[in-house]
């Protein structure tokens, strides 16, 4: 009888460490390192529009493994299943920032009045339930991990889904916080616990509000709604391409405080969803030196950023790494330091 529940004794304690590190290996960004993540619409390292192909492109771009690829569905689109396994079949994970609209009919300035974003509302009264329980349970049926990043950068003035255009003072961030929850609740109830939710506010911007209704803690569904902090920022540097000027921002000034106040919400994962810099020169600087900064602080200063993604177009300004010679020198130097790391990262244990 005592060796019999010795041997019992013995297959529970190792069966419980079994679970316990089982456990661990699945809490996300539980890895050493910072994952090189990628958002790329540049000739032939282009994604999705180039499938496998421009994943491979950036990656030879670059000269480095990515870990993660982002790209843009919107409202009219169904789950991007053939995206997502092309991805997985690179050894990354598919990131889709989901966005609330429909292209063909509408777009980031129309459909806004006094009450508001009417998709946020339509969410809010079911009328598109049908849709995005469609969504949910072809999430779940493409079974491997996927990251959603929704209602992105909602602190910010510009999008028809934040806060600013919801409401404001007058309720803007709780009819965000309804809308993020009620979404994820219908992911949850059809099962799709695969998907992992990003929640994304924009770091410093003259396009963003300062009042005390935009503190980003008045849109936190809270830790159980949340799997990652996405946090999102840009040095325009002089000016942007409408005219207006723009102050200097350096990798600090776009990051620390909204690193910081994101922190203290809960112990999720970080990543910086997307971030980059124009060329430009200021003082000594440029865009080269940028690049050397960023990374050097993103090692030093972050610890729970576990993704970065770079957002390589020539869009607004030219984002891209290879803007420059000078640009692209640093980066590929920045990317040799094995801190960065590509796909499949082993979890710690």
């Amino acid at each position: 009888m005592k060796n019999r529940n010795l041997i019992l004794s013995i297959l529970f304690s190792c069966s419980c460490l079994v679970a316990c590190n089982t456990d661990k290996a699945e809490v996300e960004g539980n890895w050493d390192g910072c994952m090189v993540g990628m958002f790329t619409a540049d000739s032939t390292a282009s994604f999705p529009w180039n499938g496998e192909q421009g994943i491979l492109a950036f990656e030879a771009l670059i000269q480095h493994q990515v870990g993660s690829v982002l790209f843009y569905p919107t409202w009219e689109d169904s789950f991007p299943t053939k995206e997502c396994q092309l991805i997985a079949k690179t050894g990354a994970i598919p990131h889709i920032t989901w966005e609330l609209f429909w292209p063909k009919t509408t777009y980031n300035t129309a459909s806004v009045d006094s009450n508001g974003y009417s998709a946020m509302n339509e969410v809010l009264a079911g009328k598109h339930d049908a849709y995005i329980r469609k969504f949910a349970r072809d999430a779940k049926a493409y079974d491997g991990k996927v990251m959603i990043r929704f209602l992105h950068e909602f602190n910010g003035n510009w999008y028809m889904w934040g806060g600013r255009k919801n409401g404001a003072e007058k309720g803007g961030p709780a009819k965000v916080v309804a809308v993020w929850k009620y979404v994820v609740d219908i992911f949850r109830a059809e099962g799709a616990y695969n998907v992992k939710w990003v929640w994304c506010p924009h770091g410093p911007s003259p396009d963003r509000s300062e009042e005390k209704w935009n503190d980003i803690r008045n849109y936190w569904p809270g830790s159980d709604y949340v799997d990652w902090f996405g946090l999102d920022a840009y040095n325009w540097y002089p000016k942007d391409p409408w005219g207006g000027t723009r102050p200097y921002d350096s990798f600090k000034s776009c990051f620390r405080a909204l690193y910081d106040s994101c922190a203290v919400l809960g112990p999720q994962p970080m990543m910086i969803a997307e971030f980059a810099s124009g060329e430009f020169t200021f003082d000594s600087l440029n865009k080269a030196t940028w690049i050397e900064e960023a990374f050097t602080q993103l090692k030093n200063d972050y610890p729970r950023i576990k993704i970065f993604t770079w957002f390589n177009i020539k869009k607004e300004l030219d984002w891209r790494v290879n803007s420059s010679p000078e640009a692209y020198s640093a980066f590929l130097n920045a990317m040799k330091d094995p801190y960065y790391i590509g796909n499949q990262p082993k979890a710690k244990k």
